[in-house]
């Protein structure tokens, strides 16, 4: 995995922890906010399906340092972008902005 990537789930895990059964009561629970979904999703994906230099590709191109830095419109046009993704890649064509796949 792209060491980058595995640093992006890191701090995301670290920002919204996971509870396991039978630890300590006293750990937060899971962030269920629609933006930590909605980060939860786009690296699901990107992990998914393979995409490891989807995220960090989009993170050089708005000039931030981590996922956690987007803007809502931001995180809104990435999730948009990994759907579009999914979905070229199930119908075996391209986005209206990249190179032709077929």
């Amino acid at each position: 995995m792209n060491e980058f990537l595995r640093e992006e789930i890191a701090a995301i895990l670290a920002e919204a922890p996971v509870p396991v059964v039978g630890v300590d009561p006293g750990l937060s629970p899971l962030d269920t906010s629609p933006r930590a979904r909605k980060i939860r999703t786009i690296m699901r994906i990107a992990v998914q399906y393979g995409w490891p230099d989807a995220v960090p590709h989009f993170l050089d191109t708005k000039r931030v340092g981590s996922i956690l830095d987007l803007t809502p419109p931001q995180l809104d046009d990435l999730m948009a972008r990994m759907e579009g993704y999914v979905d070229a890649a199930e119908t075996g064509c391209s986005l209206p902005d990249c190179l032709s796949a077929c």
